[in-house]
């Protein structure tokens, strides 16, 4: 059984590959256009580590996307917890 953290990898990795395919860039314009190293994107996006938030919210701008596009449906609350 996978862990959470797991699933929010992969789930967020997947989402970021559909912005790939729908942006029609390639993972080496896109690192480049994050400022990330072309070999840290690449293991990354392969489930070898995870993105940054940072990392992550400069994949989205890239894409034309916004975090919430990018992490797993429901990670991110637009409501505070009272």
């Amino acid at each position: 059984m996978e862990n959470i953290t797991d699933v929010i990898t992969s789930t967020t990795n997947t989402n970021i590959l559909v912005g790939i395919v729908r942006q029609n860039v390639s993972k080496n314009a896109l690192a480049r256009a994050s400022g990330i190293p072309l070999t840290t994107f690449s293991r990354k996006i392969n489930g070898h580590g995870d993105f940054t938030l940072r990392e992550l919210g400069d994949i989205a701008a890239a894409l034309g996307m916004t975090l919430a596009d990018i992490l797993p449906v429901g990670l991110i609350s637009t409501q505070s917890a009272a």
